[in-house]
């Protein structure tokens, strides 16, 4: 790698964001970046999502193979200003000549040069990889700086969520983590309390919900599916709504999912024979959940032991793969086996909301 890449560009402003733009090969803008992927243990603060060997082999065939090709431009930002240099034309131009520290680009940690937008693209490209040779066909590219991380992570879901579609657990993981969490519980609290029942050691979801970037092998209810589906449990006028309160119906639905697990364990063993962590499954409980919550709340109650009586006290249900709701998928396969199941409920009546808030949050 040589030591340093200079290239002509023009110094402005795109809506606001300082950026340097201009022209440059593919795989020298390969070697001066990195993606910051986003990893729930090891990476909690990237930015990236995780990368797609075949996207990125897609694009890296795109290049090879075309004469008559376009990208839209590689969108990169230096987070350490000290590893790029820009020195005008003349006095006041904007117009100039771009120095990139490259040894310095590639080796800095943390990350001296992230990829916003333009990861795929760039993976193969530099020829790190002894299956792909460098790419060496010119692009237009944008380098942005004086970005704060947080600034770059609002840029990079403006763009995704925008323009090509990507995992929306990612988006909502990035979501969560722009919004501050007083604004986050009341502007969409059930976004609030999906990641709550992943991240609190006493869930039964601790741990297993997929938050975007790299999926560990043992995370399976994606962030969005289950944020989807307490927007479903929260969908009609029930005494859970009425509390008004972010925590409080966090609390309660948290331990109807310790209901949940009591009452179907076999699901939570082996995941993968059973429909109930996702899909149309996962959705189901959710409006399963409402009704059950909704008659523990009306007699006072919200204890876990309270709502596993009540599933308790209907039929019992096959939920492996192949079991009682086989071939019901989506929003209406949902309703349809919520239905189901809370028929076989028998009737039971109700207390005050205000009474109920009190309980629940110890006052």
């Amino acid at each position: 790698m040589r030591k340093y890449l200079r290239v002509r560009v023009i110094k402005g402003k795109v809506l606001g964001v300082n950026v340097y733009r201009g022209f440059a090969r593919l795989c020298d803008l390969a070697r001066i970046s990195r993606p910051d992927v986003y990893d729930q243990k090891t990476n909690p603060t990237g930015t990236q999502r995780d990368l797609s060997p075949k996207h990125a082999k897609d694009a890296y065939e795109y290049v090879r193979t075309r004469t008559l090709a376009f990208w839209p431009e590689v969108f990169l930002c230096a987070r350490d200003p000290s590893v790029v240099q820009y020195t005008p034309a003349r006095t006041g131009s904007s117009v100039g000549e771009l120095r990139i520290d490259c040894r310095s680009a590639r080796k800095r940690h943390p990350i001296a040069i992230s990829r916003v937008d333009g990861n795929h693209r760039l993976h193969y490209a530099g020829g790190q990889d002894e299956e792909f040779k460098p790419l060496e066909q010119e692009v237009s590219f944008c380098l942005a700086y004086g970005l704060t991380q947080n600034e770059e992570m609002t840029l990079f879901r403006d763009i995704n969520d925008n323009q090509r579609r990507m995992n929306t657990s990612h988006l909502d993981n990035i979501e969560t983590r722009l919004t501050p969490e007083d604004r986050l519980k009341k502007t969409q609290p059930a976004l609030y309390i999906a990641q709550q029942l992943g991240r609190d050691s006493v869930s039964p979801l601790s741990g297993r919900i997929y938050e975007g970037g790299k999926r560990p092998s043992h995370v399976d209810v994606p962030l969005r599916g289950l944020k989807s589906g307490i927007q479903y449990m929260m969908s009609r006028p029930t005494k859970l709504t009425a509390l008004g309160d972010a925590d409080a119906q966090y609390k309660v639905i948290r331990n109807y999912f310790i209901a949940l697990k009591e009452w179907q364990a076999e699901a939570w063993e082996d995941p993968g024979d059973y429909i109930l962590l996702r899909g149309a499954g996962l959705w189901a409980v959710c409006f399963i959940g409402q009704e059950v919550i909704d008659r523990a709340l009306s007699k006072g109650r919200f204890a876990s032991e309270d709502m596993l009586r009540i599933l308790r006290s209907g039929k019992k249900w096959d939920w492996s793969t192949k079991g009682d709701f086989q071939g019901l998928s989506g929003r209406g396969g949902a309703v349809k086996i919520s239905e189901k199941v809370t028929s076989e409920f028998p009737d039971e009546k109700g207390v005050s909301v205000k009474a109920l808030y009190k309980q629940i949050m110890g006052t």
